[in-house]
């Protein structure tokens, strides 16, 4: 189940109970949509090579990437250091795309969030471990929890990039602007009663400053 492959009758079908299965998990699901004008949000051009001579850095990263993987590492320990308590041990499991396509990149990223989330923590953690789906051959338990936040960021970059941002009364207008998929998953992520909590934070360039950070907020288009 991936927001990008809904496009067959089987998927389709078992979307709705999908979502209403997530929706009795308890645990927080926050979309962050960056701007694409802000393609340097958490590194700079050289970054890579600085943090390959000082932090042992060993994967080969182009900009992009490292950016991508730096960024996520950064959300990462502040979502941590907001949400965990003292000695919690804690697994992250992440999709196989370009911040994790190899061991050494898998591992570069881990030490990373370790590290970051060492200036963001205030409190000693316990064990830290950090993998893909692969890690469990023939168990698709983690492919269902990662398909979670893959079809709610999915539904928000169709939003933004239609420009219709904006929900009403807690549910997304009609429109032809959106995909059906989008529609049912977008009335979804604006139930906000269970015990899965769903919210969207924006980062884009702020008039003064480098960026200004919020939470997206949705109104009808007039």
């Amino acid at each position: 189940m991936s927001f990008k492959n809904l496009n067959d009758n089987c998927r389709q079908k078992a979307l709705v109970p999908f979502l209403e299965a997530a929706e009795a998990l308890e645990g927080n699901v926050v979309v962050v949509a960056v701007a694409k004008e802000l393609a340097f949000l958490s590194t700079h051009s050289k970054a890579a090579e600085f943090w390959k001579g000082v932090h042992r850095v060993n994967a080969k990263w182009d900009m992009k990437a490292f950016e991508e993987m730096a960024r996520v590492a950064h959300f990462f320990s502040i979502f941590l250091a907001a949400w965990s308590s003292p000695g919690m041990h804690v697994s992250w499991i992440t999709d196989e795309d370009d911040i994790v396509a190899n061991a050494e990149r898998l591992e570069d990223a881990h030490q990373l969030a370790a590290r970051l989330s060492g200036i963001y923590v205030g409190h000693s953690m316990g064990e830290f471990m950090m993998n893909t789906p692969a890690a469990i051959s023939g168990d698709l338990s983690f492919e269902d929890y990662l398909a979670i936040p893959d079809l709610a960021a999915g539904m928000i970059g169709e939003v933004l990039a239609t420009n219709q941002p904006r929900w009403v009364n807690n549910s997304l207008p009609s429109s032809n602007r959106l995909s059906p998929k989008s529609d049912i998953i977008a009335d979804w992520f604006c139930h906000n009663k269970g015990t899965l909590k769903k919210s969207c934070i924006l980062v884009q360039r702020a008039d003064t400053g480098r960026f200004g950070i919020g939470t997206l907020r949705m109104q009808p288009v007039e």
